[in-house]
């Protein structure tokens, strides 16, 4: 191995003694030096190569590092990825959005400023000015629907917002928002989440008993009809006691209730629920392990994320081999209390919602079955088939 140029190196103590070491050469024509840290064992090849780079003027990478991260892209005034990049900073609206929401907007936005122009392209849609015209935007909402049309929508809704802003500003940053001018893509109707029954409910059970973290998750899904975001969060800190409770309440309910913010839109159009804690939940919350903020915990004793529970009961979904997922629980829970009688309002007090028209889905569902089972010996014939 050929000897490193003694002249630019040099080797000092610190005040504990470490033997530290050094590439040091003069940067002619200013008096001063270019000094590097060398942290390799002289006389190894390593050493040496981090010896060559500082020659070089080169950054070193050791060889079991992880490779640095790409540098972020240059950002040219008036482009689409400076425009987005004003949009978090300054438009209010945006904000004032919880972290989550913030958090996708920022994933659709920033997706769309990696994708290629046109692909092999090297130039990114980030780099085109961010006046983009109607046509351009309609080929980005439609390259996105190839692959999902709930995403090329989420695509669509975040450019018109960030349009909506842009055309607001002062001076405009944007002359008009022709974001506005594309139309949504039409949906397929596929019913959605899969939605549990009773054998599934019972399949789940038998793989994962009552006692059980798993089936404690499924008996909160069901039995508080709440949606994934409301069930991570929910813990002891909601409960009320019955005697905190109005006299009116007690009589309706003698138990324990539920007092809680619904997450979704919670900072625009929140939901305040009070709901009762059912004696089946009871049981189960009484043979369960139970955390001391949220009733389910990871397995370090911390909360879930709203993501994180759902992939965690996920994984339990296919353990129990169901095809049912946590939002599938909600809607069978909707599904039971519309065949025990609830009517639309019922459910809008349960579940939250804020119309009745989610509601009516599954009391017309029912009331379908109703009317068919009644009418059903209307089918008759008359005479020999």
């Amino acid at each position: 191995m050929p000897p490193i140029d003694q002249r630019y190196y040099y080797e000092d103590r610190d005040r504990h003694g470490n033997l530290r070491r050094y590439f040091r050469k003069r940067i002619p024509g200013t008096g001063k030096f270019r000094k590097v840290r060398l942290r390799e064992e002289p006389g190894t090849a390593a050493f040496h190569e981090e010896f060559a780079a500082a020659m070089a003027g080169r950054p070193y990478q050791r060889p079991d590092a992880a490779p640095r991260p790409p540098a972020p892209p240059r950002v040219v005034e008036r482009s689409l990825r400076w425009l987005i990049q004003k949009y978090y900073r300054e438009c209010l609206e945006f904000r004032g959005y919880d972290v989550e929401t913030q958090k996708n907007r920022r994933r659709i936005l920033e997706a769309l400023c990696r994708e290629p122009v046109q692909e092999g392209a090297e130039l990114e849609v980030g780099d085109l000015p961010c006046d983009i015209p109607k046509s351009k935007i309609q080929v980005l909402i439609n390259r996105k629907a190839l692959t999902s049309i709930n995403s090329a929508n989420h695509r669509l809704k975040a450019l018109r917002k960030l349009s909506e802003w842009a055309v607001k500003t002062e001076p405009k940053l944007m002359a008009a928002n022709v974001a506005k001018e594309v139309e949504l893509l039409d949906v397929p109707k596929t019913g959605g989440h899969h939605t549990w029954s009773i054998d599934e409910i019972l399949q789940f059970k038998q793989r994962h008993p009552v006692g059980s973290k798993a089936y404690l998750a499924l008996a909160l899904f069901m039995m508080t009809g709440q949606r994934l975001s409301d069930v991570a969060r929910m813990g002891r800190p909601h409960i009320r006691k019955a005697e905190h409770m109005s006299p009116l309440l007690r009589q309706v309910h003698p138990g324990r209730w539920l007092d809680f913010r619904q997450r979704k839109n919670r900072t625009r159009s929140p939901v305040d629920l009070v709901i009762p804690i059912l004696p089946q939940l009871e049981a189960v919350l009484a043979v369960s392990p139970l955390g001391e903020l949220t009733f389910l915990e990871t397995e370090h004793k911390r909360p879930f994320t709203t993501k994180g529970l759902g992939n965690w009961f996920e994984k339990r979904c296919i353990e129990a081999g169901v095809p049912g997922r946590a939002h599938g629980l909600r809607k069978a829970g909707a599904t039971i209390a519309a065949e025990n009688g609830a009517t639309p309002h019922q459910l809008k007090a349960i579940f939250g919602w804020k119309t009745l028209q989610q509601a009516e889905l599954y009391t017309e569902k029912v009331r379908q079955q109703l009317l068919a089972g009644g009418a059903m010996g209307l089918l008759t014939f008359t005479g020999k088939i």
